[in-house]
């Protein structure tokens, strides 16, 4: 009798039949098969590869994942960067804003020798707008703060320098799938005034509101090429200037009339790693004349007086000094820190209006731009720290580099706050 064992998954089929050796083999009277299921007669443990346990996985239904997938908090993935524009490539979207370094001209009041020379703010409370300003070339959506405090801003006598303080409050908010948005800043101007027993100098402590219309030209996943239009409005004061070593107390009066068009480029550069580049080149243009007037006991004379045309030339480098990486889940905690240098150029396109008074009684003055052609070059380093929640914290300190003839201030600080939208 032969007996077969059949080893299958599920268990040992086994079956026999009858042999005589004396004749020849005949087919055998089909049998049934018997099934066995179950643990094998054989020991287990001699088959490789086979197990009990083996076994019963093989006979139980196929096991499915009920578990909810973990959620993920959005500013620890790699695409959300920025809470501020979420249309461009994260690398993009990761580049902190050009800190800046602006004051404007300021107007000189000197006698026909040019021995008495006193310098005063123009309208506006000393501002004139500039996009590379707290400011990138993307579209944001964010509530805007910045501080700035000029050190020997205004040379009130060939003695005596001022310094000033300037507070700016505004927002930015995007639209048309966030490719453009809309900008307005308003500043404020403290220590504008300065009071001498020789003059007593009156400056406007309300800046110019300006609106910026921004969109992007083009973009792929590293770089973008922007423009727009910023419109500078005279909603400032004037400045008015009272001179009182003279026969007769004489009054220079200059007025805040002009309207500024400043037209711009932009351009954002992020490649992979750590670094990112962008600058903006940007002209801003007056398009009419301030008021401007002379008084004194003998009269009033009226003229106008024309700001000069303005070059701006930025650029901005940044590199990540720090990041928290995803498992960073603190709403409150740093994020990112990154590091800044940026080099600022400030150029007058044409000479200065120069505005003569003569009278009776008093000498002959004039009045025109604190020196004149001006090619002003100053160096910025900063620091922007970004928290969880997308705030950004960035400080900053401005130098510049040409001589004293070129130069708006002897030192600058910075503080600018940026809040999502």
């Amino acid at each position: 009798m032969l007996t077969f064992i059949v080893v299958c998954g599920n268990g040992i089929a086994a079956w026999s039949q009858e042999a005589n050796p004396s004749r020849a083999p005949t087919p055998a009277a089909p049998t049934t098969p018997t099934l066995q299921v179950g643990p094998s007669p054989i020991d287990a443990a001699t088959q490789p590869g086979f197990s009990e346990a083996t076994d019963q996985n093989l006979l139980a239904p196929p096991r499915t994942n009920n578990r909810r997938p973990a959620r993920t908090s959005p500013v620890s993935t790699s695409r959300n960067t920025s809470r501020y524009n979420s249309a461009f490539s994260p690398r993009l979207a990761r580049a902190a804003p050009i800190m800046g370094d602006s004051f404007a001209p300021t107007l000189a009041f000197q006698d026909e020798l040019g021995l008495a020379v006193n310098e005063f703010p123009q309208g506006g409370g000393a501002t004139r707008s500039k996009i590379a300003e707290n400011s990138s070339s993307l579209p944001m959506d964010r509530y805007i703060f910045n501080y700035n405090y000029f050190r020997n801003a205004i040379d009130d006598s060939p003695y005596s320098s001022s310094s000033v303080d300037r507070f700016t409050l505004g927002f930015e908010k995007t639209f048309l799938d966030q490719m453009m948005s809309v900008e307005v800043r308003m500043p404020f101007v403290a220590d504008n005034d300065f009071v001498s027993t020789d003059f007593v100098r009156n400056g406007s402590d309300v800046g110019n509101l300006s609106v910026t219309l921004k969109g992007v030209l083009t973009s792929n996943a590293d770089s973008l090429l922007a423009a727009g239009l910023t419109i500078d409005t005279p909603t400032g004061g004037g400045s008015v200037l009272t001179i009182n070593n003279v026969v007769d107390q004489l009054i220079v009066d200059v007025s805040n009339d002009a309207v500024h068009l400043s037209p711009f480029l932009g351009f954002l550069y992020a490649p992979r790693g750590i670094n990112t580049h962008q600058g903006f080149l940007q002209i801003d243009v007056p398009t009419n004349a301030n008021a401007m007037q002379f008084r004194d006991v003998s009269g009033v004379a009226t003229t106008e007086l024309l700001e000069q045309t303005l070059l701006y030339v930025d650029y901005s480098f940044s590199r990540q000094l720090y990041h928290a990486g995803r498992g960073a889940q603190s709403s409150h905690g740093i994020r990112r820190i990154l590091g800044l240098a940026e080099l600022h150029y400030t150029t007058t396109l044409e000479d200065s209006d120069v505005v003569l008074s003569g009278t009776t009684s008093n000498p002959l003055f004039e009045v025109t731009s604190a020196g004149n052609r001006l090619d002003v070059v100053n160096i910025t380093l900063g620091l922007h720290t970004e928290l969880n929640n997308g705030t950004q914290l960035r400080l900053g300190t401005v130098a510049p580099i040409t001589n004293d003839d070129d130069r708006f201030f002897d030192f600058e600080f910075q503080a600018q706050l940026n809040i999502p939208l």
